[in-house]
């Protein structure tokens, strides 16, 4: 498939075909133009408003305008790398993952760094059980930008899935090394621990994630599922005193 069935497939998917014409001529900085659409978007996901959920709900009327227009400077400018990378996280997050796919993939075509693309094309290889493939982006990616934290954040979910959990740990040492936020990285480490069957270690790593992030939810529901170890019991009445 060449990129220009690509334009006449998001044509047709987003039903602007007859209006596409409009939109070609009244933008001069496509990266200008990413940057309003998107300034928007991550307003509205900042206050927990996503693209998932039913037709009817504004959240994703929201996210299907942003990707309709996407999609319509995208006819403008398809080498554009900015507007592609766009058009497929916003095309990934409301759901539309054959075209996101597609569009990752012709970024990663060439031997070039593209780590963003390279995150998320992984993460959605993780989704459908395709643990391969994610490693094999995320290696090639690694080895052309070896200093973007996320890429060994992500390689270390797939060592993680295939239970080789030194090797798991080692690639999050190195992402928090690289910049990784450390709370993150804190509560992936204690799933590698739980998963290894050392629990009050496991619990020690969500407590930091706790700690580093009161926001964040997920350590205090592993730690209220492993109270039946005596440490994990008080670390866990410990963050409920402190929630």
């Amino acid at each position: 498939m060449n990129r220009f069935l690509m334009i006449v497939i998001l044509l047709a998917m987003t039903g602007c075909a007859s209006h596409a014409q409009r939109y070609v001529t009244d933008v001069s900085d496509p990266g200008e133009e990413v940057d309003r659409l998107m300034a928007s978007h991550l307003s509205n996901t900042s206050q927990g408003l996503t693209c998932s959920g039913a037709y009817g709900n504004q959240a994703y009327q929201d996210c299907d305008g942003l990707f309709r227009r996407l999609s319509q400077v995208y006819t403008a400018f398809p080498d554009n790398e900015r507007v592609s990378m766009a058009l497929a996280l916003v095309g990934y997050q409301s759901g539309r993952k054959q075209q996101a796919g597609f569009i990752l993939d012709q970024l990663l075509a060439s031997d070039r760094p593209r780590p963003e693309a390279a995150v998320l094309r992984a993460r959605m290889a993780l989704e459908t059980g395709n643990v391969s493939r994610a490693r094999a982006i995320l290696e090639t990616q690694s080895q052309l930008n070896p200093m973007h934290p996320e890429l060994h954040e992500i390689l270390a979910a797939t060592h993680f899935v295939n239970r080789r959990y030194p090797d798991s740990l080692s690639a999050l040492a190195l992402a928090e090394s690289l910049g990784a936020p450390s709370w993150r990285v804190a509560y992936h480490r204690g799933l590698v621990f739980e998963a290894r069957k050392n629990v009050s270690a496991a619990c020690e790593q969500y407590v930091e994630s706790y700690r580093l992030n009161p926001g964040f939810h997920g350590p205090k529901g592993r730690l209220m599922a492993l109270t039946a170890d005596p440490l994990c019991f008080e670390l866990a009445r410990f963050v409920g005193r402190k929630g």
